[in-house]
């Protein structure tokens, strides 16, 4: 899995994405659902957990089997499986390594 600094991965984010991280979106591992940070403001949930979580976990409507009917799924990047290789590890300034999911890619996040 990548491993990128947390500077790094904030200008991957805004080259992807802009300066407005609630405009960026991420890809769930299991489910393939994308979801951005103001959807995760939307549900009245941790704008941080966009980058850990399926929207599933928040919206209510998430499923246990992983697959995306709409809604997403109940996975998570720092559960038993991580992000299935997936995603990537960012490392804080102070050296703390944090399992996130993917970036949507720019044609699939339109």
């Amino acid at each position: 899995m990548e491993k990128l600094t947390l500077n790094e991965w904030l200008e991957e984010g805004s080259k992807l994405f802009g300066e407005n991280k609630l405009k960026w979106k991420f890809k769930c591992p299991a489910c393939g659902h994308l979801a951005s940070i103001e959807d995760f403001v939307e549900h009245d949930a941790d704008p941080n957990d966009a980058y850990q979580k399926c929207i599933g976990r928040v919206n209510g409507k998430g499923t246990k089997n992983q697959t995306d009917l709409g809604h997403g799924c109940n996975w998570a990047a720092y559960g038993l499986f991580g992000t299935l290789d997936k995603g990537r590890t960012v490392i804080s300034e102070d050296g703390d390594e944090v399992s996130v999911f993917d970036f949507a890619l720019s044609e699939e996040a339109v």
